[in-house]
């Protein structure tokens, strides 16, 4: 049959040309793309939109659709400000997601010193679209030893300086640090539109975790945590929150238990959770006075007892 003859041959003649097409656009894209500029503008315009200097060694494609930037630094604002390096942030999307109507995002993050994490987020395409509060259809993450020291500093400095800051509290969370390494991993599965099917889990560590007091101006020993983690398990919609976590040293005792019901969209999520806030010896003589002024005089020997309920975008809080 030439007639067939002929169509293969055509059908193998723009085949071909197809290939040739992808491969030299792929050649574009990861050798001779001009990213020396576009580091600089990406750079220059999450350093307007957030405000913070954000600096980067190396940028560039990341095989088959994302991007790898290396030598990340995201310093905060403020008289103590922070900074926060990574060796690696690697970003890649899945296609096949976009089958299912969804948006697939991997995420993999190293440190200066090599530990790392991994974060994989699948969302509805709706939630790109100004989708607020949009439930994520699964979130997880693996952090093998992964060093906490910047984030946690640039997070407390982050807190030390919203608009929202407690007076009393900044000047402490500005003058104390964290450190250790975040092992564990979160494998969550959500329904946007049955929110009671979402499940999963939280098994989360800090390993060789301080809680570092050593600035001149507070006198106080480092406290070392003998117990630091973050433990819950998801069922029928209820993220129930482990007696397990909790954080404590010799003089401070951190511990929360309850529950959040997951709700969609995500901020109208109801909380139901009960904290305790225990400090000792020096920590109680130096910040003891933080207890009262938040509690209202209620705290009673250094220790302080919080229910916090209501809806995760508005959340109350009370002494009991």
């Amino acid at each position: 049959m030439p007639e067939m003859s002929v169509w293969i041959q055509k059908l193998g003649g723009r085949t071909g040309v197809g290939v040739i097409f992808g491969v030299s656009f792929l050649f574009f894209l990861l050798v001779t793309f001009p990213y020396e500029i576009l580091k600089e503008s990406i750079a220059n315009g999450l350093s307007r939109v957030t405000g913070m200097t954000i600096t980067m060694d190396d940028f560039g494609a990341k095989f088959p659709v994302g991007f790898q930037a290396r030598g990340l630094s995201i310093t905060s604002q403020g008289a103590k400000a922070r900074t926060m390096k990574l060796g690696v942030l690697s970003v890649r999307f899945n296609p096949l997601y976009l089958l299912t109507g969804k948006v697939g995002a991997r995420a993999y993050i190293e440190n200066p010193d090599k530990s790392s994490m991994d974060v994989f987020v699948a969302l509805p395409i709706g939630a790109m679209f100004g989708g607020e509060g949009v439930l994520p259809s699964r979130i997880k993450i693996d952090s093998e030893k992964f060093r906490i020291d910047d984030l946690a500093g640039f997070a407390l400095a982050s807190v030390a300086g919203g608009p929202g800051a407690n007076p009393l509290l900044a000047p402490v969370l500005q003058g104390i640090g964290v450190t250790g390494k975040l092992d564990g991993t979160v494998d969550l599965s959500l329904s946007q539109s049955s929110p009671q099917d979402s499940s999963g889990s939280i098994k989360l560590k800090f390993v060789d975790a301080f809680l570092k007091l050593s600035d001149p101006s507070l006198g106080l020993p480092d406290q070392k945590f003998s117990r630091a983690a973050i433990e819950g398990s998801l069922g029928g919609g209820i993220l129930n929150i482990d007696k397990a976590s909790g954080f404590e040293s010799e003089e401070l005792t951190l511990t929360a238990g309850g529950s959040v019901a997951v709700k969609s969209p995500l901020p109208a999520s109801q909380l139901q959770i009960d904290l305790l806030v225990k400090l000792q010896k020096s920590l109680a003589d130096k910040f003891g006075f933080l207890l009262d002024a938040f509690s209202g005089g209620m705290a009673r020997g250094g220790e302080l007892r919080l229910q916090v309920k209501g809806p995760l975008s508005q959340p109350s809080t009370q002494p009991i």
